[in-house]
């Protein structure tokens, strides 16, 4: 668990960097968004992260844990 917690803090900090240095070389001057904007555009891209994250950890569980494989044999004859 302490490794989930310190992926999350350096992906969090690297998202901040690339964000302010964007920022601060003018990336973001031309894109017409209020701060509103900004926020709904950052949750946005947060949600969809956490959901991505999310599912992936739902196909290695599965994986590990054999669900795959009780769900292909259901139905099928013993040999």
């Amino acid at each position: 668990m302490r490794w989930l917690l310190t992926f999350i803090g350096f992906n969090a900090v690297l998202f901040v960097v690339v964000l302010a240095t964007l920022w601060a070389f003018g990336g973001f001057a031309d894109a017409g968004l209020s701060g509103q904007g900004w926020f709904a555009l950052a949750l946005g891209v947060a949600f969809t992260s956490a959901l991505g994250v999310a599912l992936m950890a739902l196909v290695f569980h599965s994986a590990r844990k054999d669900y795959d494989e009780n769900a292909y044999r259901i139905g099928r004859p013993d040999r």
